[in-house]
């Protein structure tokens, strides 16, 4: 019987010890939201950032949507390294980092039970990386543009300054569909020549109008076919999209020179639509 009494004691010493150790206190960085900066070469700082990924002292913390505060029980100067994240396709089930920006590190005081901004404005600034990227851009700043109207084109295109709802930087492609003028459909002129198959490959736009808008992959040599990749979906605001090409263009095993098409209708029975497109950019290793 003491026996039983001693077991019991000593298991009411080992729960008090368990329920009695201090726990471990947070501290908390604070994330708004996030932005680009680019350099000569890049193109505009349009981006569309909506996730980032967490790491400090090279623990992973997990990924956070935007604007997040992040836990983390690291106290002191903590080494962190974030990832901004994407919408694939401008999915909103497929959120992946985008393999072009690099990791914004930074060293930050962590205060147990207190938020800290990750910048005195907590808005976080990433960058492309600075070597290994091809940019091929169309941002319709130069007189014309690196988009060739197809023999079945009628659309009306004009570069606009204004009004300003209608314009994402500069000067904006705008595409004007009517009965009349019920097809738009161009192609790059970039000469895509010897892509690095396997690797990422994507193409940025942004883009808003009342119809929705193709993109895909033209196949030039040794054989001429076009491949649907992407429809986007009609937008009343500017919108910028990560259409990811890697995989269509790695399939076509053949293929030694590519380019890229752009189409929309205007639908039956409409009697107008638009179309406003800016900061084309396809980028790969």
């Amino acid at each position: 019987m003491k026996g039983v009494y001693l077991i019991c004691l000593m298991g009411l010493l080992l729960s008090c010890d368990i329920f009695d150790k201090e726990e471990d206190i947070p501290g908390f960085v604070y994330i708004d939201s996030a932005n680009l900066s680019t350099k000569a070469g890049q193109g505009a700082n349009s981006s569309n950032i909506v996730d980032i990924t967490a790491y400090a002292n090279n623990e992973f913390l997990g990924t956070f949507e935007l604007p997040a505060t992040i836990p983390v029980l690291s106290t002191g100067d903590v080494d962190f390294a974030f990832a901004p994240g994407i919408k694939n396709n401008g999915m909103v089930s497929d959120r992946r980092m985008y393999p072009f920006y690099e990791f914004h590190r930074k060293t930050i005081t962590v205060i147990p039970d207190a938020v800290v901004p990750v910048e005195s404005d907590s808005i976080i600034t990433f960058t492309y990386y600075d070597e290994g990227l091809q940019f091929n851009i169309e941002d319709f700043e130069g007189t014309g543009y690196d988009l060739i109207e197809t023999a079945s084109n009628n659309a009306i295109l004009a570069q606009i300054t204004s009004p300003p709802e209608d314009v994402k930087n500069g000067y904006t492609l705008k595409v004007s569909l009517s009965p009349e003028h019920d097809h738009f459909e161009v192609r790059s002129d970039w000469g895509l020549s010897n892509l690095p198959k396997g690797n990422k490959m994507y193409l940025e736009i942004d883009f808003k109008g009342t119809v929705p808008l193709e993109i895909g992959i033209i196949t030039v040599s040794p054989v001429v076919k076009q491949i649907f990749a992407l429809g986007l979906v009609p937008q009343s605001e500017f919108t910028k999209v990560y259409v990811d090409l890697t995989e269509k263009i790695s399939r076509e095993v053949a293929t030694t020179h590519f380019e890229i098409y752009f189409e929309a209708n205007l639908p039956v029975g409409s009697t107008s639509a638009e179309l406003f497109i800016d900061n084309v950019k396809f980028i790969y290793p």
